[in-house]
């Protein structure tokens, strides 16, 4: 397991029945682009860009929390300052207690999130539920919004003034005008948690600075990050069907893969190289930029005007029009996909780091994860995401002991690996939720399930490595696979700044590009159609984008 776990969910306080993909599966997985809804003046968008601090609404623009670093056990594999993660063995069971003070006050603590999978149980049969209530002095009640509805029902939400007190809105599902919808409807955090006022609550200054830059809009603190590692997607392998085939799973050239690819395919068995769309990956190979770049005068130019732009889109449709890809990919979902590559009938699947073999489901599982490469002699780039998950805010109160029990909530939920609170956040009751076997603490089906809150998703700091359940050897792999791509990382200079353009149009906008990208894909339309798309792009709104940008780091 990594740090903390949980999710599940429906528009209900509990025990609601949808289906859904895991989030473990699910992390900045790639498909075919964004889904936008809108709402009134509300637009949401999955996986767009941009985004950041707005002009300063609610006073004047605060420091970031101070970073204190959390004290830790020494790890089996240490990671370092550039977002390799820190990997162990087994979770220490005799952790020290990082939260000394009472947390509740006996109320009822009631929090919106996303979730993605069967609902947990009700808390009358839910020792883990019940073990937090004790053990924060809480009634938690969380209201479950599944990943499919999120998308309509959190504008409408909004829209109705029915959001409960505390709301956790995860960073990829991009909400149009979250500055202004801050400032509006959540509460201030920045007198409490700019600088070294932090220091209050000491495990929520051991969340690191890219993190806490997705909660800071207008220039002011309104939410608490759950951090995320540092990566995005990553192209993962079948072992067994690489071995079958006898091709590696590291090629080194595109023509190495487009041959790799071929291997792979067998019609007859039904077995695809690929079922989605790789449109990062191709991106990414040919060294393109993280979404945008900063030119040292300080200009803002899109990865859409790269001069390799056209050319990996194309190379990607050739690969498309060759059948390496799944007959069906066209309207194929994350979960069929999934399914797929767990029965050994596609090769290669694009998804987010630790996507895999993290869990006790995974355990037989045998899968690789490719090294990036560069297209004809290119250096590659891997790119990075955004830090966060999700960042969960306080609706608007000035009630300071409504401030102060969030805040101790957010505090302990972000307790360091290796403390008592973070034990208990990811085991649970001892017997019911996990058993100890050679001295491990692991997870019982039952306590898989009952984790289905997702309050462990709300907030949180430094993630770690440490999935005794999994996979044999999955730490150590996707630790020396994150260590293989560490000096090709690449952020987004735009990543936390704001632009009004980006912010009102930039959801259609991206979603113009995506259809474009898709057309040409699926063989719909010529490569030679995406000049159209892209200075269409610029014409609407994308070349204001990018002097709002420059502006704002100016």
């Amino acid at each position: 397991m990594t740090q903390q776990r949980g999710s599940a969910f429906g528009l209900t306080t509990a025990g609601l029945t949808t289906t859904g993909v895991s989030r473990r599966t699910l992390l900045k997985g790639s498909l075919f682009g964004a889904a936008v809804v809108a709402f009134g003046s509300q637009v949401l968008t999955a996986c767009s860009t941009g985004g950041g601090a707005a002009p300063a609404a609610g006073g004047p623009a605060v420091p970031l929390p101070t970073y204190v670093e959390p004290v830790k056990p020494p790890p089996l594999l240490a990671g370092n300052a550039e977002g390799l993660m820190d990997v162990y063995g087994s979770f220490p069971m005799d952790g020290a207690r990082t939260v000394t003070e009472p947390v509740g006050d006996g109320g009822e603590f009631e929090f919106l999130v996303m979730t993605y999978g069967q609902p947990a149980p009700p808390v009358e049969e839910n020792a883990y539920w019940q073990t937090l209530n004790e053990e924060l002095n809480l009634e938690i009640k969380p209201v479950l919004v599944p990943y499919a509805d999120f998308a309509t029902k959190f504008p409408a939400l909004v829209a109705a003034d029915d959001l409960p007190p505390v709301v956790s809105v995860p960073v990829y599902m991009n909400v149009s005008r979250l500055p202004e919808l801050a400032a509006a409807q959540f509460t201030d955090l920045s007198d409490h948690l700019s600088g070294d006022a932090v220091k209050k609550y000491p495990n929520l200054a051991g969340i690191q600075e890219y993190a806490w830059l997705n909660g800071y809009l207008g220039g002011r603190i309104y939410g608490v990050p759950k951090s995320d590692p540092v990566f995005g997607g990553q192209m993962y392998t079948k072992s067994d069907l690489f071995e079958a085939a006898g091709v590696s799973e590291h090629p080194e050239s595109f023509d190495e893969l487009t041959e790799t690819l071929a291997a792979l395919t067998d019609t007859t068995a039904g077995v695809y190289a690929l079922a989605s769309p790789i449109t990062d990956f191709m991106l990414q190979m040919h060294g393109l930029p993280n979404k945008w770049s900063r030119g040292s005068d300080g200009t803002f130019t899109s990865s859409y005007e790269h001069p390799d732009f056209i050319p990996a889109i194309e190379e990607m449709a050739a690969l498309y029009a060759a059948g390496y890809f799944h007959p069906d990919t066209a309207t194929m979902d994350k979960t069929q996909r999934d399914s797929l590559f767990r029965a050994s009938k596609i090769a290669m699947t694009y998804d987010g780091n630790r996507a895999f073999g993290i869990i006790a489901d995974d355990r037989e599982l045998v899968f690789g994860m490719m090294r990036s490469f560069g297209a004809d002699g290119a250096t590659p780039t891997h790119w990075t995401g955004g830090g966060a998950y999700a960042i969960t805010m306080l609706k608007q109160t000035d009630d300071a002991a409504a401030i102060d029990r969030f805040l101790k909530v957010m505090n302990w939920l972000a307790a360091p690996f290796g403390s008592a609170e973070s034990f208990i956040a990811s085991y649970g009751a001892e017997g019911s939720d996990y058993t100890i076997e050679d001295g491990v603490a692991i997870l019982t089906e039952q306590g898989q399930r009952e984790q289905d809150l997702g309050f462990g998703y709300i907030a949180g700091g430094p993630q770690i490595l440490c999935n005794p359940q999994g996979a044999p050897g999955v730490d150590t792999a996707i630790y020396e696979w994150q260590e293989s791509v560490i000096p090709l990382l690449t952020g987004n200079p735009a990543q936390h700044l704001y632009s009004a353009t980006q912010n009102s149009k930039g959801g259609s906008l991206e979603q113009a590009m995506t259809d474009a990208i898709t057309a040409v894909f699926l063989g719909r339309e010529q490569a030679s159609s995406l000049q159209t798309a892209v200075a269409t792009w610029k014409r609407n709104g994308g070349d204001k984008i990018a002097g709002e940008y420059g502006e704002a780091d100016a």
